[in-house]
């Protein structure tokens, strides 16, 4: 209590209820100390007493720490799933990429940190412990497709390539800076070659290094086959971008259901497209308003698993571009969350996998999903989502996926992303 009074952020309890509902109490905690340098620098060394924390060592509220420490975690057993509902304030801005580390009392607590994916063994600055756990929190890019990796913020500081499709003008614009910085400069080329009027009816990606746009490849389409072009990368961002952008252009093509690319290449980058299978056309090359000669180059690629197909399922094809396999703006505008999204699906011979039938919401689960009949009680949020973690995540034991280790079918509440009068939830 005395560490709660100090910081209050440092408790949170687990309720089956809502805060408010009548009779609901907690039926467990779990307890984190955010830890300045210097407390954990005391961790390491043993000079922390966590038993009784110095509260100089321990940040407030408004502070951001340098580490985080699992200080005491209590849950029946079965409702390990619980904490999955915190996890969100350990990626919170003011959370967000801080190392987290743990003591395991004994062997049974090891188990437990282990399943939520701590690891022994820690480090910090240069200082390393044998006997503290240490946590890594999960990529929220980790599954996503090579050509829509980049959210916004989560690599912010880092030197981490990714790549997002262009979906707005103000990305487009970033496209043509970048160009105009890096290709046109760089090569001397004159503007009307660089915009040339084709801007509008490509796709563009958009590259970045950490959360700053560096780069970019532009995609044309013609029958059969897709024209790569306009790669440029920014000089202080280059080192591996590129490689990323030609990486993501070319699953993009392939996820649109094209085998063949085709492009051409100045003497100095052809290495890249060799890299990557392109094999140079015979010939002298040519050249346009510039000195440069240019290349021809062709690839032909296996086919895609699951390529987009006209049967891929209407609502997978009203999703923004390269976004397709996850659910899209509209969707959360339908009556029913679950029809073409928790609906078991059927692969096609030649296609993306399709939604079966439109199936119900599970009766046994009660709907408090936006368009519902409770819905008006509820204000939506950018994009309101309800997830059940013990139905929508199965087979997954580390709760900061949110599932609980029991998956039974009534583990834990629905999580329900919005915000109800008078809860902060």
């Amino acid at each position: 209590m005395r560490v709660y009074r100090y910081n209050p952020d440092t408790i949170s309890a687990f309720s089956r209820e809502w805060s408010d509902a009548p009779g609901t109490h907690p039926i467990g905690i779990l307890a984190h100390l955010p830890l300045t340098h210097e407390g954990a620098v005391a961790l390491f060394n043993g000079e922390l007493d966590t038993a009784r924390p110095n509260l100089k060592l321990i940040c407030r509220p408004h502070q951001r720490a340098a580490a985080l420490y699992f200080w005491f975690i209590h849950l029946p057993k079965g409702h390990g799933g619980g904490l999955a509902l915190v996890m969100e304030k350990m990626t919170s801005a003011k959370n967000k990429d801080l190392p987290i580390f743990c003591k395991a009392a004994n062997e049974k607590a090891k188990a437990f940190f282990e399943k939520m994916g701590f690891r022994m063994g820690a480090t910090f600055e240069r200082l390393h412990s044998r006997t503290l756990m240490s946590c890594e929190m999960p990529d929220p890019a980790a599954g996503r497709k090579p050509y829509d990796n980049y959210i916004p913020g989560a690599q912010a500081g880092t030197k981490k390539p990714s790549v997002t499709v262009v979906h707005s003008l103000d990305d487009l614009l970033k496209c043509i800076a970048i160009r105009g910085a890096a290709y046109v400069e760089e090569r001397g080329i004159p503007y009307q070659e660089d915009v040339d009027g084709n801007d509008y009816s490509a796709t563009h990606l958009l590259g970045y290094v950490g959360d700053e746009p560096a780069g970019c490849i532009r995609l044309r389409y013609f029958g059969d086959f897709i024209k790569l072009e306009r790669l440029a990368v920014l000089p202080r961002c280059r080192g591996g971008l590129a490689m990323s952008l030609v990486r993501a252009a070319i699953a993009f093509g392939q996820d649109k259901g094209y085998q063949r690319f085709y492009g051409q290449a100045a003497a100095p980058v052809l290495k890249l497209w060799k890299h990557f299978g392109f094999t140079q056309r015979e010939g002298n090359g040519l050249s346009y308003l510039t000195d440069e000669v240019y290349y021809e180059m062709d690839l032909v690629t296996d086919r895609a698993m699951l390529p987009l197909h006209v049967n891929a399922g209407a609502a997978v094809l009203v999703r923004p571009e390269g976004q397709w396999d996850r659910r899209g703006p509209l969707e959360a505008l339908t009556p029913n969350p679950w029809v073409s999204l928790s609906s078991s699906f059927v692969e096609l011979d030649s296609g993306w996998p399709v939604p079966t039938e439109a199936q119900s919401a599970d009766p046994a689960v009660p709907d408090k999903a936006l368009g519902s009949a409770t819905a008006d009680q509820w204000i939506p949020g950018v994009s309101p989502t309800t997830m059940y973690p013990d139905r929508d995540i199965p087979g997954c034991v580390n709760p900061f996926y949110g599932e609980s280790p029991t998956c039974g079918p009534d583990s834990w509440p629905p999580l329900i992303y919005g915000r109800k009068p008078g809860l902060n939830c």
